[in-house]
């Protein structure tokens, strides 16, 4: 498999390249893309070929858990019924941004979202009509990816394409919480401490 790198930089193609790599995602191609946190790797969620490749690429355990992205805040209602006070303060206070969520869905036990502070990313869920689910671009156990070029050393022949738009804002994954009755559950640690959920919770005075 031959990996495409698409330089974002050159700003007379980005609508291009950002259609280009849409349109891999919707055949069922493993696309790989900057965030505000690391490099995110991303497949067409209905796909099941995909999916499975996207394991493999990264060598990932299959019961780990993906994340959707969504490009919008209004999308996470294609996917949850209702939302808790405590979601809908926090979706408010850190969305857009590095703080995924694990809600009860519609069809499922549990599902984690997250709205990336990042226009190229929403901009390629948004071209992608598709729903997208991500994990970091980077074989499973290893550092995660800040630029294109850690993604090319890493998955180079094992994925399609990577929207290079240089180093990531914030070069630390994104923290994953679930809340149970008012309480947050701290599901990975990353660049949201708890100091900073709590503190949006009982105040909303701070943000990261």
């Amino acid at each position: 498999m031959e990996t495409v790198v698409l330089n974002l930089k050159i700003r007379e193609s980005y609508q291009d390249y950002i259609k280009t790599a849409a349109e891999a995602l919707r055949r069922g191609e493993l696309v790989a893309f900057p965030t505000e946190t690391v490099y995110g790797l991303g497949v067409h969620r209905d796909n099941a070929d995909a999916v499975k490749r996207l394991f493999e690429a990264k060598k990932r355990p299959e019961e780990k858990r993906l994340t959707l992205m969504i490009a919008d805040p209004h999308d996470v209602t294609k996917y949850v019924n209702r939302f808790s006070d405590t979601e809908k303060r926090l979706m408010d206070f850190f969305w857009p941004g590095a703080l995924a969520i694990v809600f009860t869905a519609k069809n499922s036990d549990g599902i984690c979202i997250r709205l990336p502070d990042n226009a190229i990313a929403r901009d390629l869920i948004r071209m992608a009509q598709v729903p997208v689910v991500t994990t970091s671009a980077n074989i499973s156990g290893q550092p995660p990816a800040t630029d294109a070029q850690q993604v090319l050393m890493d998955l180079k022949g094992r994925i399609h394409v990577i929207l290079d738009g240089g180093s990531t804002r914030l070069r630390s994954p994104s923290t994953i919480i679930r809340v149970n009755n008012g309480a947050v559950e701290v599901l990975r640690h990353g660049v949201i401490t708890e100091t900073s959920i709590k503190n949006c919770l009982q105040t909303g005075l701070m943000r990261l």
